[in-house]
């Protein structure tokens, strides 16, 4: 073989090798990427949860008459991310303003949800879902909208305050009361 050849060959092994390297560290690299990737999906989904919960005690209280102050920039941010859009829409679902129609019902019956659901869930002898309570307030206050995901949030921040139990039932959550009262509150 000639000089040529063997610096050919040579030179090929070198570009070989050097392949082989790169393709071991590129594997190496997105394995790190891949765990820190999952790291941060479980970050992000327990912070979503960790927001659903917020937003409703913020609609509880607001509900109770407190005010809660506006949502912070980093807020609008969560938009950009992926997996965020569902979540997003429930909370500019939950900070629409009122309008005045809606608000002239509520001024005069002058009971919150709080309060429905509070009364609903004493009379009751038995625990209720938040598909149930939704259905008998919707039932009996027919002029008020009542929304499933607005209650189960109502319902769990009135589990955060202790004014309402939450059991499970296999997949199923049912909440009742931790004070019974008998009566159901009625607008003067």
């Amino acid at each position: 073989m000639s000089d040529i050849a063997v610096q050919a060959d040579d030179l090929a092994s070198q570009y070989v090798a050097r392949v082989e390297q790169d393709l071991t560290e590129n594997a190496e690299e997105q394995e790190r990427i891949d765990r820190d990737i999952k790291a941060l999906q479980q970050r992000f989904n327990a912070l979503q949860r960790d927001r659903t919960v917020l937003l409703g005690v913020r609609m509880a209280l607001r509900s109770q008459g407190g005010e809660a102050p506006a949502p912070s920039t980093s807020a609008v941010h969560s938009a950009e991310m992926p997996n965020a859009e569902k979540l997003n829409e429930e909370q500019a679902a939950s900070t629409q303003p009122v309008t005045p129609k809606t608000h002239e019902v509520a001024k005069a019956s002058k009971i919150t949800l709080v309060d429905l659901v509070c009364s609903h869930l004493s009379s009751q002898s038995e625990p209720r879902s938040a598909a149930e309570v939704s259905m008998d307030i919707a039932q009996n206050h027919p002029d008020r909208t009542v929304k499933i995901t607005v209650v189960r949030a109502t319902l769990e921040a009135l589990v955060a305050q202790g004014r309402v139990r939450r059991t499970k039932q296999g997949r199923s959550v049912f909440y009742h009361s931790t004070t019974p009262v008998k009566e159901t509150p009625t607008a003067n």
